[in-house]
C-alpha cells in the first residue's frame, strides 16, 4: 500500500477492519510492524486489502501432529495473516477469495526463499469470518482463538 492509495472510501462490514485501512495502516507499515498488500480498482480506490507480519507460536498451541517438527523449547515461526478485508462494493466477487489465496501464496513463497515459517495463522473477528477460513483448510488451535494452515497444505492449495 502507498500514498497513491485511495482508502478512505473503503467500507466492509467489520468497523474495526475499516478503521485500521483509514486509521492505522500507515503507521504499522512506517513502524515495520506489518506489510499491508491492497487491492485497487481503476481510479487506485481501495477494494480489498489484507495483512502480514511475523508471528511466533507457542508449542502448547500447536497440533500434535505438527509438534514433532519443532524441537524442544523453541516456538514455531509462523506467518500472521492479520487482517483481511473487502469493500462490500465487491462482496460476492470472489476478491476475499483471492486476496486470501495471494496471502497464502506470498507467504509460502516467503517461507521457501526468505524466512523460516511452518505455516500461517489467523485469528478471525466473527463466525463467518471462522467459517471462511474453515473452507480453506485452516484449523482451529486448542485453547485459542486462533486459526493454524501449514505450508505443507498451502503448497497444495496453490
Amino acid at each position: 500500500m502507498s500514498r497513491r492509495h485511495h482508502k478512505n472510501s473503503f467500507q466492509c462490514e467489520e468497523n474495526s477492519l475499516n478503521d485500521y485501512l483509514h486509521k492505522q495502516a500507515f503507521q504499522d507499515i512506517r513502524k515495520k510492524l506489518a506489510v499491508c498488500f491492497v487491492a485497487v480498482d481503476q481510479m487506485e480506490r481501495v477494494l480489498g486489502y489484507y495483512t502480514l507480519s511475523s508471528e511466533s507460536l507457542g508449542r502448547d498451541l500447536i497440533p500434535n501432529k505438527y509438534l514433532k517438527r519443532i524441537p524442544k523449547n523453541y516456538n514455531a515461526p509462523v506467518v500472521l495473516l492479520g487482517r483481511l478485508a473487502r469493500d462490500l462494493k465487491a462482496k460476492g466477487s470472489g476478491l476475499g477469495e483471492e486476496l486470501l489465496i495471494d496471502a497464502l501464496f506470498r507467504s509460502f513463497s516467503l517461507s521457501e526463499q526468505s524466512i523460516g515459517a511452518m505455516a500461517v495463522i489467523v485469528d478471525p473477528i466473527c463466525d463467518s469470518a471462522r467459517s471462511f477460513y474453515n473452507k480453506y483448510g485452516f484449523i482451529a488451535l486448542k485453547d485459542s482463538s486462533k486459526m493454524f494452515l501449514p505450508m505443507n497444505t498451502i503448497k497444495k492449495l496453490i
